[in-house]
Parts: structure tokens; C-alpha cells; sequence
């Protein structure tokens, strides 16, 4: 089976004057990707609201109309960058309108032009306090050059329910943008991404922000050691962890997927915890507890 490199950034955040920052650094990002022979690459949470930094501090339903003003921005650029590398990239996410509602959506973007979309589902109680954000209701896996993807956005990844979803879809890998503020909030995410590749036996690839923008009270610090889990099982290392970063350092992260080895993971681990399921006995207690 085909073995192909996926990389995550710990994308750094530092005052910028101009968007043509952020660009710059995005695409030294995806440069580096590049030379290292990655073909699948997952930027973080909130990506765009890097650009934030080149005004003064403004409160968040106006930074969401200052960031969806930047979407046919955002789109074109992300659409050439995967063009000219090679490379399809999962963009962070980006507040935009959706209808008549501000979303915090993540894009995946194909070399061929292809763009496809994933909202957050879990709006954080911070989110839903002080962004004016719909959540999205639905969940889907795509196909890549890499294997069969599905994303779930930072908070997503700590209901089980969906990675179990996108899991019976085929997903073979989770792609989970997230950003955190404090270390609490990164282990949380840390630690339920590595949880759903056990439980799941699939891939998690994790991204974050890392660095500081004091007056920009929407991300004004990020705590991140982006990582790519793993099963904790045979053929995998016996903490999972496949690859990861030095924490808070801009950085980033690669490690050559290899998807036959989760088949064998699923065939032959100690433990089955994927089909070992006792799907009756769950749906049974969920019925007794809709009845009460």
C-alpha cells in the first residue's frame, strides 16, 4: 500500500502590520511542507483570525464581519497555493457567513480545484456566549490522495460520538484544527484526539496555534504540541504517538502514513475496541434514558 507524508502546524501567532504577513507565513508553512514531501497538510483553528492583528482591537461580531469580508480572500489564495504545490490543504478554519449566520468552518482544498467544507458542530460555551456562531449538523468524510478524512474542529473531538460516526463513514484518518488558549484546553483536545484513535482504530492528526497577539482578544494566546496518533496497539508504538511537536514552538510536524497498517491494527491488535462494540446493549440504555 502506498505510503504518503501528512503534515500539522504549530502555527505561530506575532503582531503583524499587513494580511501580506500572514500570507508570507502561511506559505513559508506550506513550503516546508512541500520540501518535506507532504501531501496532505492541516493548518489550526481559527487560522484567518491571524489577520486580526493588523488593526486595533475591535469587539468579535466585528471581527467576524472584518474576517468575512476576507473570504473571496481567503478562498483564491488557498485554491492557488494547493494548485502550484501539490499539496491539498486543509485550511484552518475560517469565520464566514453561511446564510444569514457567521460559521467557524473548516476548507479543504485539492490540488484539482476541489474545495469541500466541514462546520464546527460543538460551539465551545465561550463561542456560543460571545461569537455570534451557528454550529453546523452534519458530519462527512472525503476522499484524498492520503486516505479517507473526515475533519472535527477542536471542541468536536471531545464527543465520541462523532469520531464513532465519521469512523462507521470509512474515515480512516480525523483531521482536528483546534486551538487553545491555556494548557488545560490543549490536553483536553490532546487527549481526546489520541482517545478517538484508540477508540476507533484510525489516524487523528492535531494542529494549533501556539505564540501570543495581546490586543487581539479573539486569539490572543495559543498553547499547542501539534501531534499524529495512533492506535495504542501493535503495529503502532505503545503510547501512539507517531509524531510531535516541541510544545508552543512554530513548527512543523510530518509522518509517512502507512493505512495498511491500521488494517493490520484491525485485524491483528491485542484489542478490538472498533468492532468489539456491544451496539444492542448501548442502544437499549439509550432508550431507557429517553424514557425518563
Amino acid at each position: 500500500m502506498t505510503i504518503h507524508t501528512i503534515g500539522t502546524v504549530q502555527y505561530g501567532i506575532s503582531p503583524i502590520r499587513q494580511a501580506k504577513g500572514f500570507w508570507d507565513k502561511v506559505r513559508r508553512h506550506v513550503q516546508n511542507a512541500q520540501q518535506n514531501g507532504v501531501k496532505l497538510l492541516v493548518f489550526p483553528e481559527y487560522l484567518t483570525a491571524h489577520m486580526l492583528g493588523t488593526l486595533p482591537a475591535m469587539e468579535t461580531p466585528e471581527a467576524c464581519e472584518y474576517l468575512d469580508a476576507r473570504t473571496d480572500e481567503y478562498m483564491s489564495t488557498f485554491m492557488q497555493i494547493s494548485r502550484e504545490t501539490g499539496i491539498t490543504i486543509l485550511a484552518g478554519t475560517h469565520i464566514c457567513k453561511d446564510g444569514a449566520d457567521f460559521v467557524n468552518a473548516a476548507f479543504l482544498f485539492f490540488p484539482d480545484g476541489r474545495i469541500e467544507k466541514q462546520k464546527k458542530i460543538h460551539l465551545t460555551p465561550e463561542e456560543r456566549k460571545h461569537w455570534p456562531l451557528a454550529a453546523g449538523d452534519s458530519y462527512a468524510v472525503f476522499d484524498t490522495e492520503v486516505g479517507r478524512a473526515a475533519i472535527l474542529i477542536c471542541y468536536d473531538i471531545e464527543f465520541p460520538e462523532g469520531p464513532r460516526i465519521v469512523a462507521d463513514m470509512g474515515a480512516q484518518i480525523i483531521l482536528c484544527p483546534s486551538y487553545t488558549d491555556a494548557a488545560a484546553g490543549y490536553y483536553r483536545v490532546r487527549y481526546c484526539a489520541q482517545a478517538r484513535a484508540v477508540e476507533n482504530q484510525l489516524y487523528v492528526a492535531l494542529s494549533g496555534i501556539v505564540g501570543s497577539l495581546p490586543h487581539v482578544p479573539q486569539i490572543d494566546v495559543g498553547y499547542c504540541q501539534a501531534g499524529i496518533f495512533a492506535p495504542c496497539d501493535r503495529p503502532f508504538p505503545a503510547n501512539g504517538i507517531l509524531a510531535s511537536g516541541k510544545t508552543n514552538q512554530n513548527a512543523l510536524v510530518t509522518y509517512p502514513l502507512d493505512f495498511g497498517l491500521l488494517k493490520e491494527n484491525r485485524e491483528h491488535g491485542n484489542v478490538s475496541p472498533y468492532f468489539d462494540r456491544k451496539q444492542e446493549l448501548y442502544d437499549r440504555y439509550r432508550v431507557l434514558s429517553n424514557k425518563r
